[in-house]
């Protein structure tokens, strides 16, 4: 046999352990119903063909296997579907039948005048050509095997790309995880969580000490207590403890505040904790302080209004 068809022992090895990786990975882009997971058995495809590119001697072909396609094109698809949620779904259980009938019959359609130009269409003998690497024969050698030969596998190609964009369309289009929702039902549902579980019914303060800092991962100061408000911290921040105190930021003013809740330094009259309290309620419902009254609140006439009596005297006109 010839050694330049003879393929060895370990190669034969190689190729039926990756080209079984791959049949698996096919089957993982075919089976799993999260495209996340689907893409990543994409990528392991595209390598085990890099690794076959590598076994044939042409390492030029699997660098830009790895590079372009798994690298480049299947990093973006994930990132994309980052982008866009992986929960998000299309209703195809709710289109009606009628719209399935007509898209099957119009496909059966297609492929039956496809496969009618095809049978009828004249094709010319394919033609031998001469390797020359300076000359366009390997291109027209590659452009008559792809359009003859293999005329089937790149119609197939061709449908599978159509396929994709509109794939990419639906996907980019889903349908809202959550029905949209007016002001009125956006008061009611924080009220209704307000009265179930006490959470907070407006937005939190912003992190960061006002007219200081912006920093993200320190509390801001409350206007009443003076005290850093640990829930304007970003929740995530919390959890992660990457938080941090307010001295780490601005000790000078830690130490104030500091010196004026154990008293050692007078408030500011008009800033301080005491002037915060001194300053009367509305005693309106949702505010803080005393109880609203339950229903509206009469005041009892004037005499001199009940009597007819004008309110302004004349002398006083």
């Amino acid at each position: 046999m010839d050694a330049v068809t003879t393929i060895g022992t370990g190669e034969t090895v190689l190729f039926w352990i990756t080209a079984a990786i791959m049949v698996l990975g096919a089957l993982g882009v075919l089976f799993f119903k999260k495209a996340a997971y689907a893409a990543l058995s994409m990528v392991l495809v595209m390598l085990g063909l890099s690794v076959l590119y590598f076994a044939q001697g042409a390492p030029f072909m699997g660098v830009v296997q790895v590079v372009v396609y798994t690298g480049a094109i299947m990093m973006l698809f994930l990132f994309v579907l980052m982008m866009i949620g992986l929960q998000a779904t299309d209703n195809y259980q709710n289109q009606s039948r009628g719209n399935i009938v007509l898209a099957v019959i119009g496909a059966g359609a297609m492929a039956f005048v496809l496969s009618a130009v095809v049978w009828k269409a004249n094709l010319p003998a394919v033609k031998e050509f001469g390797v020359d690497p300076y000359s366009n024969a390997p291109i027209e050698n590659l452009a008559l095997a792809l359009f003859s030969n293999y005329w089937f596998s790149m119609e197939l190609a061709g449908a599978l790309l159509i396929t994709a964009a509109v794939g990419a369309v639906l996907l980019t289009h889903g349908d809202r995880l959550s029905p949209k929702r007016t002001q009125k039902q956006v008061v009611d549902a924080k009220m209704s969580a307000y009265a179930e579980t006490g959470r907070h019914i407006g937005q939190y303060t912003a992190p960061g000490v006002f007219a200081r800092s912006t920093a993200f991962d320190v509390g801001a100061i409350s206007g009443e207590t003076h005290k850093p408000v640990e829930e304007s911290i970003p929740r995530v921040v919390r959890v992660r403890g990457l938080d941090r105190s307010l001295g780490s930021l601005d000790p000078e003013l830690a130490r104030s505040l500091g010196e004026q809740a154990l008293g050692k330094q007078p408030e500011h009259p008009y800033h301080g904790v005491a002037a915060t309290q001194s300053v009367a309620r509305a005693r309106t419902w949702g505010m803080a302080g005393e109880e609203a009254p339950d229903g509206l609140l009469q005041y009892e006439a004037r005499p001199e209004i009940e009597a007819g009596e004008p309110e302004v005297k004349e002398d006083e006109q």
